[in-house]
């Protein structure tokens, strides 16, 4: 999720914003220093929520896309998403509409779940496979707006996921061995990437239109 996630932020030219609250993963996987980031994001809110918050808690990588990192315990990530949780609605109204912004919910729990109402589009993540779906059950029901993409092979094809679970597939995207060079700076170009091309080109710039 966390790669794919990364991937549309290099696509869409947009800040990557990781909202985990069962812990974040850029830190370690990108190998980046716990500062500035999410929890410096949730003290400077309380006193300054101007339009370049965002910009000033986030770091930039070589690739181009700005990171703000969740805490990778997962207690610390909670409790600073809970923190952040009164403002981040704010913050986001001072975000300019050309700034788009990808937020990497994990799997929607405790805090995340919260702010998917904040999102233009919520995509979930997950494989076609049953004991991934099964998870799913109800969420439309507490999320309607959601879409799913599939990740990889499986043996229920989109339809019949659509059909039993009421949402709709937006993307099925291939799994891609070379996705953990993409976070490791090592390759810019992989079936990935190529996926989140398309999707950030039909799903993000319209709903930002």
């Amino acid at each position: 999720m966390t790669t794919l996630a990364y991937a549309l932020a290099l696509a869409a030219h947009a800040t990557l914003l990781e909202l985990d609250a069962s812990g974040g993963d850029l830190t370690s996987l990108l190998r980046l220093p716990p500062d500035p980031g999410l929890v410096s994001l949730a003290a400077e809110v309380r006193r300054n929520r101007g339009a370049d918050v965002l910009g000033r808690n986030a770091q930039m990588l070589p690739a181009g896309v700005a990171v703000i990192a969740a805490p990778a315990r997962p207690d610390r990530a909670s409790a600073v998403l809970s923190a952040l949780a009164p403002a981040l609605p704010e913050v986001l109204k001072e975000v300019p509409a050309h700034m788009p912004i990808v937020a990497d919910l994990g799997r929607l729990t405790g805090p995340s779940r919260e702010f998917a109402a904040l999102t233009d589009r919520l995509l979930v993540l997950t494989r076609p496979r049953m004991p991934d779906l099964v998870h799913l059950e109800g969420l439309a029901e507490a999320v309607p707006d959601a879409e799913l993409i599939l990740m990889g092979r499986g043996p229920y094809p989109p339809g019949e996921i659509t059909a039993a679970l009421g949402l709709p597939v937006t993307a099925h995207v291939r799994h891609d061995p070379a996705a953990r060079a993409l976070l490791e700076g090592r390759r810019h170009r992989t079936r990935l990437t190529r996926a989140a091309a398309e999707i950030a080109a039909t799903l993000m710039e319209p709903a930002r239109a």
